[in-house]
């Protein structure tokens, strides 16, 4: 094998993928893992363990993105004296999760060689 074998062996295709709106980043990988988190938990609690951002900062990206687009992606809610609240992704947050998994997917098989 020389060495132009060896260097073409190396190369794998990358990308960096997010969704915009009017021009504007609005959407990438880590609104998705917050939402996937709120999807699974229920919650943002225990967001820095499976995204590595803060809570707050979390929070910040969801505020940022409802702004851009003008609808809501998560709603919250309150729990009783003991706690309980959460959080729950909306139909439009779902329908945005799933076209950017989508166009992930897409993606994803498009780069494999």
């Amino acid at each position: 094998m020389n060495d132009e074998d060896v260097t073409f062996s190396k190369l794998k295709p990358n990308y960096k993928l997010w969704l915009e709106f009017d021009g504007k980043y609005v959407f990438g990988p880590g609104a998705y893992a917050i939402m996937n988190h709120v999807l699974k938990k229920g919650t943002l609690t225990g967001v820095t363990e499976s995204t590595g951002m803060s809570y707050r900062y979390a929070w910040g990206v969801i505020r940022k993105i409802e702004a851009t687009l003008g609808v809501k992606i998560l709603v919250t809610f309150k729990g009783g004296p003991s706690g309980g609240g959460g959080a729950k992704v909306t139909d439009f947050g779902l329908k945005l999760m799933q076209m950017f998994a989508k166009v992930q997917g897409g993606f994803d098989r498009a780069s494999e060689v």
